[in-house]
């Protein structure tokens, strides 16, 4: 189950996307390699640098094993020729990074939606559908549509289109997951919180370019602004302040500049795309996109068996085994950025206290778990950040170490004692946990088990709620759950990633953590410019989180996505999935 984290910073790998935790379309989560989880290693004699249409994959850390026998691929497959099949998680089916919150749906929206700005395959922020200019003094960004960009209906994009994404961000009644106040648009506020009809910093300059003005520079600025072009005549021509649902109704049926057009999607079953054939930056070379929903688990051997094309299978040394000896599965495997994590609603007096989340890490064997998984592919992280980031530093932070003595004591420090029956007891209240989670998943189907024995032998019962993906991820949300597993997928920046969630008003601050530091260290990094003037501010913010544990974090892993060689023209990274690209993908 995979959700994104972060703000706008959606396409550049969070809004904290969540999602299923398993091996699948970041199932899982985040990601380590061979060697360690911060690179990958060439480990097989059939790695290659770069792939067949000249993408430079060793230029990115990605360790990409090709096929050795393409003519093996099932006919089932082999016979699709103007199509590719995409095999993915279960979907909420809301089409829009503005309202939706995990990867699945975002994939396929990465398809759909052209952006102002993408992460370029090393993270940084590139041109997009727009060019883009700031001003020297980081206060004025400039926004200029490229040629030749049109949504599916013909209509050329405008910079009207543009400035009604940013309205709808900037609406008080908007209750997605991005937070468009951290991009400090001038007179945003008035809007969001008062009376003014308009936003002063927003200015439609001609019909294809848009300029916003901010009170202060950020660092993190250029992320933050990042949108995606959507068609205004469609969603709400007549758009008003407040006029989010008529939004809201349109999700279902989207209107994008991008790649694939959207043709029909099945609930639980596919979504099916056609080509944009005036694509500004070229026709697909495939005319059909389906995406498949493919149950937990599955990912690999649909592959191999033909019903899809490409998907992420949990990176175990058995499916590296597998993929490999099919002969025409190619493998792109790379450090994922993100992280697992386990999460407890601290609105429950019990996760309220650190002694208590203290003594849960010390008392999961995340070690264990992750070998048994991911085998050399996983590494146990103690901080909500990936080791491919620039932010990563871990330095004088607690490693946890399973060790249940040291749980047993601060849980009795806590006021948790052991009572007659072996069971710890506060107030005449015993300390159970409601853990849900999705069934037959990878991460959970060994991590549930360790849990309940080493939880059990510390006095504390562990019941489990089977959920399927959209209602974990919907009750997640909604605060509505004890405890439960899933990863975060990141963006680039790390205010971007991170900041929603820890901050105590953030939008994606599921599990009720308040902490008035955290939202100070936050706004202070927000605000300065450089990458070196930020590093000790995100240090200062790991090590607090390391301490406070508003999450258990389990691991960052690495992504494996296995294809049929009949598909060429992949190019990814752990900041940038082939989604972006996938009009130069072709059948071989």
């Amino acid at each position: 189950m995979k959700r994104r984290l972060s703000i706008l910073a959606l396409s550049l790998a969070v809004v904290m996307s969540l999602t299923a935790c398993g091996g699948n379309s970041n199932t899982g989560d985040a990601s380590g390699s061979t060697t360690s989880a911060a690179g990958t290693s060439a480990s097989a004699e059939s790695s290659a640098g770069v792939s067949a249409t000249g993408f430079d994959f060793a230029k990115y850390k990605v360790d990409y094993i090709q096929a050795t026998d393409a003519s093996k691929s099932p006919k089932v497959a082999s016979d699709r020729k103007d199509s590719m099949v995409i095999g993915v998680s279960d979907t909420t089916g809301i089409f829009s990074v503005l309202f939706g919150d995990n990867s699945y749906d975002w994939y396929m929206c990465y398809t759909m939606f052209d952006f102002n700005i993408d992460p370029d395959f090393d993270g940084k922020a590139i041109p997009a559908a727009t060019d883009f200019k700031i001003s020297d003094d980081g206060l004025k960004y400039t926004f200029t549509i490229k040629d030749g960009v049109k949504f599916w209906d013909g209509n050329p994009a405008t910079a009207k289109d543009l400035e009604f994404t940013y309205y709808l961000l900037a609406d008080p009644k908007y209750d997605g997951p991005n937070d468009i106040t951290k991009a400090y648009i001038k007179g945003l506020d008035a809007y969001k919180n008062g009376s003014a009809t308009t936003i002063e910093g927003i200015k439609v300059v001609d019909e294809k370019t848009l300029e916003i003005t901010c009170d202060k520079a950020s660092g993190a600025a250029i992320f933050n602004l990042q949108v995606p072009l959507m068609e205004k005549n469609h969603y709400a021509p007549d758009f008003q302040k407040g006029d989010i649902a008529k939004v809201k109704e349109k999700l279902s049926t989207p209107m994008g500049t991008g790649q694939y057009k959207f043709v029909e999607y099945k609930a639980g079953q596919e979504l099916k795309l056609e080509a944009n054939e005036n694509y500004f930056k070229g026709a697909p070379k495939i005319k059909n996109l389906i995406f498949s929903i493919t149950p937990e688990g599955q990912e690999l051997q649909r592959v191999m068996a033909g019903e899809t094309d490409i998907d992420m299978a949990t990176v175990s040394p058995d499916n590296m085994k597998a993929a490999k000896d099919a002969g025409f599965i190619e493998i792109m495997r790379f450090p994922t950025n993100g992280f697992g994590y386990v999460s407890f609603n601290e609105a429950d007096p019990k996760f309220s206290d650190v002694k208590v989340r203290q003594a849960l890490m010390y008392a999961l064997n995340r070690k264990a778990v992750v070998e048994k998984v991911y085998g050399e592919y996983a590494n146990v992280v103690n901080i909500p950040e990936s080791n491919v980031s620039w932010a990563y530093d871990d330095e004088g932070c607690n490693t946890y170490d399973f060790d249940l003595d040291k749980a047993g004591q601060l849980l009795d420090e806590a006021g948790w004692t052991l009572n007659a029956d072996g069971k710890r007891e506060k107030d005449g209240k015993v300390f159970t946990i409601k853990f849900s989670c999705m069934p037959q998943n990878a991460v959970t189907d060994i991590m549930v088990p360790v849990m309940k024995d080493d939880y059990a032998k510390i006095g504390i019962d562990v019941t489990i709620e089977n959920l399927d993906w959209p209602t974990l991820q919907e009750k997640s949300s909604k605060k509505q759950l004890e405890a439960f597993f899933m990863a975060a997928g990141l963006t680039p920046d790390p205010d971007s990633s991170m900041a929603n969630v820890f901050k105590s008003k953030g939008p994606q601050n599921y599990n009720n953590y308040n902490n008035p530091k955290i939202d100070e260290l936050y706004d202070k990094g927000l605000a300065e410019l450089t990458v070196e003037a930020r590093k000790p501010i995100y240090k200062e913010i790991y090590k607090i989180l390391n301490n406070d544990l508003p999450f258990l974090y389990v691991y960052q892993r690495s992504d494996m996505w296995v294809a049929n060689a009949r598909i060429q023209g992949y190019e990814t990274s752990s900041f940038r999935e082939f989604f972006y690209n996938i009009y130069k993908c072709e059948v071989k």
